[in-house]
């Protein structure tokens, strides 16, 4: 059974759990293979629930991307967007009951390809459109308010906008996929600044997949093209990057 296990790949928090006080190994081997252990991770969570399941029915979906949380206590909500079956479903985190189906009834608010999801301060719901190159904003209970945006390079447009995320000044990053580039934007997507180009170098991207904001202001950004995550201050300027491609411990494939 040990011969099936790669111990040098567990992280130590398993190497306790599991392996510590099993008999599997000796005591001696075990304190060898924990000093040799590397802390992959800053946190390490465990499952508390599970919302929905593989299909096509109300409260499933085919192909899940993105998620955001808004709200405390029995009002938070998860925002789970489904690129595959068009729609946005909601969720009570507490009870894991759906709220509403977001983007499937036809009409101006009605979604073809779903793919990034954030929330604002105040609980309106952002949704970044793929096919129409353009972001979908719905109010708390999902109804449609207005969206922007249109296909093309200039600024305020995209081309397969992706992963958005929002600064705690209110404003809106967007990782401008085919564009290469991420963007700033008001919540009204009036637009901000414009951050990177297509390249290889600090600060260019190859199809950046998702954005996040660190507690500093810094953007960090999935750059699945270029197999790094880079960060960028609040501004736009280069501030450092990790990975590159491969398999090994710390390297990515299309990180996303």
């Amino acid at each position: 059974m040990v011969g099936m296990l790669d111990l040098g790949r567990l992280s130590r928090r398993y190497l306790g759990d599991v392996v510590e006080g099993s008999g599997l190994v000796s005591a001696e081997r075990y304190r060898e293979i924990f000093e040799g252990a590397i802390e992959r991770y800053d946190l390490e969570f465990d499952v508390e629930r599970k919302f929905g399941s593989q299909g096509i029915g109300s409260v499933q979906w085919l192909y899940l991307d993105h998620v955001a949380v808004h709200g405390e206590g029995t009002a938070r909500r998860l925002a789970c967007a489904d690129w595959n079956l068009g729609r946005v479903l909601i969720f009570n985190v507490e009870s894991g009951e759906c709220v509403c189906d977001v983007g499937s009834s036809e009409g101006p608010g009605k979604l073809r390809g779903p793919i990034g999801v954030a929330y604002n301060g105040r609980g309106q719901l952002y949704v970044s459109e793929w096919d129409h190159h353009q972001i979908f904003v719905y109010d708390g209970d999902g109804a449609f308010m207005r969206k922007f945006g249109s296909l093309g390079s200039g600024n305020g447009q995209f081309n397969s906008p992706h992963g958005l995320a929002f600064t705690a000044g209110g404003e809106l990053v967007v990782a401008d996929f085919w564009n290469h580039r991420v963007q700033v934007l008001g919540e009204d997507g009036t637009f901000v600044r414009s951050m990177g180009s297509f390249g290889q170098g600090e600060g260019m991207f190859h199809s950046p997949y998702d954005v996040a904001v660190c507690p500093d202001g810094s953007i960090a950004v999935a750059d699945g093209g270029n197999c790094r995550v880079q960060v960028l201050s609040g501004e736009g300027g280069f501030v450092r990057s990790f990975g590159s491609e491969g398999d090994g411990p710390g390297q990515f494939r299309n990180p996303v």
